[in-house]
């Protein structure tokens, strides 16, 4: 791991991706050739694995923390006329679903 400033170490991203490489790149090249991304076999197998992992009985895979964020809110039946509170210096991406739902 290199250091920055002093001290102060950085992820090494490159070396964490290096013990992986091979698996991650299987991984790719089966979705690709399967165009499994939205409800793949692999999609199936992460969602399940992790509900297990999580102590839970489903988990769906999403595109992205906003579309997360939009099922959270969906889910705690939220919309129109409610006050949802965020941080003032919150992504963008965290407006957006409160706007989504309303």
């Amino acid at each position: 791991m290199t250091a920055l400033h002093g001290d102060v170490p950085f992820l090494d991203l490159a070396a964490q991706h290096a013990e992986i490489a091979t698996e991650l790149d299987e991984a790719w090249a089966r979705v690709v050739a399967t165009n499994g991304y939205i409800g793949g076999n692999d999609v199936a197998e992460f969602e399940a694995a992790f509900a297990a992992y999580c102590g839970v009985n489903e988990c769906v895979g999403v595109a992205n923390g906003t579309d997360a964020l939009e099922l959270i809110l969906r889910a705690l039946d939220l919309g129109p006329g409610d006050e949802i509170i965020v941080p003032a210096n919150t992504f963008v991406a965290t407006i957006e679903a409160i706007v989504t739902v309303g």
